[in-house]
């Protein structure tokens, strides 16, 4: 779902050596450099924004809270950061990731061009590479790095580099069981959060100030970030919060969003209610329940979008969902793999799933019913429902 980002990133960002040790780290960068041979690159360089950060955060635990940062990550020797925010700040960016060296990136001449002429330096003698002509580096998230930035790398790589794209082979991993783990975590907010929200709502309090209090319970536990959509036409359409704080009106049904970002990774959920319920919310939570029957590894993509809008009947698949039942969802909110009618991979155990399934009507308003699963070897584990959050 897209929502207003936060010009002001706030919450805990530390390195949690308890949650993810330096071992961690360590087995993903070996995946990472399994990339880099096949790639004949001697170094990645792995970029990030405050909007979106998920593969810098994957390999290094650092999340940018204001502009962007950049990770030097070499085939051998040591890694660093460059960070787009002044030297008085590098005390407390340090704080936020194994890697010592974390440098501001507005001494960009005095940090970027040595390391990149120390490249291949580290390793011994008899098995350094000889050069012909310019080295590869790889790239992963270049798409998000606006032009001015990029032409001030590329004039700082001149001749000596090329650039080779990496993003698909990099992005294509599952996730971890230290991962999962802090998923858990995660999904145990949005439940708490979207339980607020539900409560306050059946408690008189309108859309906005139902909404408001489901991002306080989430802030209350840690999360770093909470995005919400509210519906002001009775689950029609999505809209972000404007702080108008109507008065609930009992005959209107409720359908809100709440995502919430702890300890780095994302869990979401929706909420959606009537008084009574009608069809419409009983249609999608049968969308739902079809979902959560076939989703398993193996199965393709556009079959599990079929199985899933079969309980939909006549009825489209609501709007808001962009013609998606879910996408794969970690460090990122969307991590990519789309359950669309034409999409064409498969899910594979170890990958995690928000998944959402709903319609709308004009006379009855709209209804999503969402969880968050695991795929396992057995087929999948909700980590989160929609219809669990008051339990």
């Amino acid at each position: 779902m897209r929502t207003v980002h936060p010009s002001t990133m706030i919450g805990a960002y530390g390195f949690e050596q308890d949650r993810v040790p330096r071992d961690e780290f360590q087995i993903r960068l070996r995946a990472l450099h399994g990339v880099m041979d096949a790639k004949s690159c001697s170094a990645m360089l792995v970029y990030g924004d405050a909007r979106e950060h998920s593969d810098l955060a994957y390999f290094t635990n650092f999340i940018p809270r204001h502009r962007w940062a950049l990770a030097l990550l070499p085939r051998r020797g040591e890694p660093r950061i460059l960070v787009s925010m002044s030297s008085r700040d590098m005390p407390a960016q340090r704080l936020m990731t194994w890697i010592p060296d974390v440098m501001s990136a507005w001494t960009w001449e005095s940090v970027f061009d040595p390391w990149l002429a120390a490249l291949g330096s580290d390793a011994p003698k008899d098995i350094r590479p000889v050069n012909i002509g310019p080295v590869n580096i790889g790239t992963v998230r270049f798409d998000l790095m606006r032009p001015p930035l990029m032409a001030s790398l590329e004039k700082s790589l001149g001749n000596r580099f090329h650039l080779v794209g990496a993003d698909t082979e990099v992005r294509t991993r599952t996730t971890r069981p230290r991962e999962l783990s802090l998923i858990r975590d995660a999904c145990a907010v949005v439940r708490a959060g979207a339980g607020a929200f539900l409560q306050a709502w059946r408690g008189g309090s309108g859309i906005e100030a139902s909404a408001l209090a489901g991002e306080r319970c989430a802030r209350a536990l840690a999360a770093q970030d909470v995005r919400t959509l509210v519906s002001f036409d009775g689950g029609r359409t999505l809209a972000p919060f404007c702080g108008a704080f109507e008065p609930k009106s009992s005959s209107v049904p409720l359908l809100g969003y709440l995502a919430v970002k702890h300890r780095g990774y994302w869990a979401e959920s929706f909420v959606s209610a009537a008084e009574p319920p009608g069809d419409i919310q009983r249609i999608a939570q049968a969308g739902l329940e079809a979902a959560l029957r076939s989703a398993a590894p193996g199965i393709g993509a556009a079959d599990l979008y079929a199985r899933t809008i079969g309980p939909l009947g006549t009825h489209p698949l609501h709007p808001v969902l962009g013609g998606s039942i879910g996408r794969r969802i970690g460090f990122s909110s969307n991590e990519g793999s789309e359950l669309r009618r034409d999409a064409r991979h498969v899910l594979h155990a170890g990958d995690v799933y928000a998944l959402h399934v709903g319609s709308s009507d004009p006379h009855a308003g709209g209804a999503v019913a969402s969880a968050m699963v695991a795929i396992t070897p057995a087929g999948c584990e909700v980590l989160v429902r929609s219809t669990d959050i008051e339990l």
